[in-house]
């Protein structure tokens, strides 16, 4: 029976993971045993020889080549704040997604290896940066892709590597929406591993000066929060929202402080410039807009649509149209 082998011991060649509607007919008890034993199995799990070599590989490469490379391509000024609050055991890094850079900044910023979720549609320049860094690709229209990845994830933190996730699972491109609404699967791998959270936000000061609507980071800031803990009985979507209210004050607290944003006093041209470089990182990630859309946690509600440009209409002269959302902009001092 499969319950057997998952609640009770036994071999663990013959473990079988539940599924989603099979976990759920678990007591309380009987999910927390299951959730010892999927660690148990996970970390008795060996790695086929071409996987554990390029984990080696990307580990040696990791400190003596790809941070110094990335490094040198980024271009502009990256800040690091509380990497002192990181716990010493592996972690899942949940972090904030707005543009592509985000993948080098948490290899400069993270001061141990770790294995980065992230999609397969990438350009080629992260595709051979993150590779040779280490990357688990997600299909996110496909099912199989995502369960299979999950369990990859699950497996690393097991074994003692830690992991990065972007839990918006889209770029937030939109200047009024602080954090997307995330998804749960960051909540219930910590849940089944007992890692600890720890939030990662990304804040941005661009360049919008030329008015040209292209991409131009200045610099960027990395802040950590503190650890968020799940516990085996702790509901997913309370701390999913726990999740998401740190990340957004780490972001606020962070737009505050540094002044990036202004609200009030910058044109029309400038507001536009800067969404329609939003649009451009959407066009060098080579993004499909449909596919985003359906990807944001919630996408049937009107509020979290997709807007390239943030839904901010504008006519031919280059003027503001009406609109509903509120006016809140990133732009460089």
């Amino acid at each position: 029976m499969v319950l057997y082998y998952s609640l009770t011991g036994g071999n663990m060649e013959n473990f079988k993971v539940l599924t989603y509607e099979e976990e759920k007919k678990l007591t309380v008890d009987e999910r927390k045993i299951y959730y010892i034993r999927l660690k148990e199995y996970l970390s008795s799990l060996k790695y086929s020889l071409p996987k554990e070599k390029y984990l080696t590989i990307c580990e040696i490469l990791n400190k003596k080549v790809v941070r110094t490379i990335v490094d040198k391509i980024k271009g502009y000024d990256l800040f690091i704040e509380n990497q002192s609050i990181i716990p010493t055991r592996p972690v899942i890094y949940a972090s904030s997604h707005q543009d592509f850079n985000d993948h080098f900044n948490v290899v400069l910023s993270i001061p141990t290896h770790m294995i980065i979720l992230n999609s397969s549609n990438v350009p080629s320049i992260i595709k051979f940066v993150m590779g040779i860094h280490g990357i688990e690709y997600v299909d996110r229209n496909d099912s199989q892709s995502r369960f299979e990845s999950k369990m990859h994830l699950m497996e690393y933190l097991s074994k003692g590597k830690s992991i990065v996730v972007f839990p918006e699972a889209t770029y937030n491109c939109s200047p009024n929406k602080l954090i997307l609404p995330l998804h749960s699967g960051v909540i219930d791998i910590a849940k089944k591993m007992q890692a600890p959270i720890v939030p990662l936000v990304q804040e941005y000061d661009f360049d919008n000066s030329r008015l040209d609507g292209k991409n131009r980071v200045k610099s960027c800031t990395v802040r950590f929060g503190m650890p968020i803990y799940v516990s085996y009985d702790d509901n997913i979507q309370a701390k999913k929202e726990e999740l998401r209210d740190a990340m957004a004050t780490i972001r606020y607290n962070l737009i505050e402080q540094k002044g990036i944003f202004s609200r009030e006093e910058i044109s029309n041209e400038e507001y536009i410039s800067y969404l329609l470089s939003r649009l451009d990182t959407m066009d060098l990630m080579k993004v499909n807009y449909e596919i985003e859309k359906n990807t944001i946690y919630g996408a049937s509600d009107e509020f979290y649509q997709y807007h390239p440009i943030n839904a901010v209409p504008y006519n031919e002269k280059g003027e503001l149209l009406t609109t509903g959302p509120v006016r809140k902009l990133t732009i460089a001092k």
